[in-house]
């Protein structure tokens, strides 16, 4: 009985060991903080954007909104300031970087959140088509709008508007 347990649990680690796993994104995004002047290092080989800004976040601090699959794949070498970094990254993206300044390094900015929209259907609509019905914002709608409004003028230094 021992035998044939023995056997199964090889047997079992054989296959755990011959099964294809994918590669984690620890091994294919690597990313060095380095000072005010150099700024951030990105090596990425073959990962997804949505891991890629998932570890920049991690490391540089800064919230993350992924409003749609980041499925572009991301290949670089790159040394720059984190906003412009993160601004190169997929040129097909639709990505927004919102800044402030750095108290770390004066004079610098540095990334405060960042958003990935979906890049939803690239082809356009048919001619026939007729455009959705039009309706109401609701008073959370209209309230979300502005708390988000303000939020984006003060993070670039303009005046907020007034509820």
């Amino acid at each position: 009985m021992r035998y044939v347990a023995k056997i199964a649990i090889r047997g079992g680690l054989c296959l755990l060991s011959l099964t294809p796993v994918a590669a984690f994104a620890d091994e294919r995004i690597s990313i060095v903080r380095g000072d005010c002047a150099a700024g951030v290092h990105l090596v990425a080989r073959g990962a997804s954007l949505g891991d890629v800004l998932k570890r920049l976040a991690e490391t540089l601090g800064f919230q993350l909104h992924l409003m749609g699959p980041g499925d572009s794949v991301v290949d670089v070498d790159i040394s720059r300031q984190a906003p412009e970094l993160i601004a190169k990254l997929s040129p097909i993206d639709n990505l927004i970087v919102t800044q402030a300044r750095d108290p770390r390094c004066p004079g610098r900015n540095r990334v405060v959140k960042v958003w990935l929209w979906s890049k939803g259907n690239q082809s356009p609509p048919p001619s026939t088509a007729a455009p959705p019905p039009l309706r109401q914002m609701s008073e959370a709608e209209k309230q979300q709008t502005r708390e988000n409004d303000n939020m984006y003028r003060k993070a670039h230094g303009m005046p907020t508007l007034a509820d």
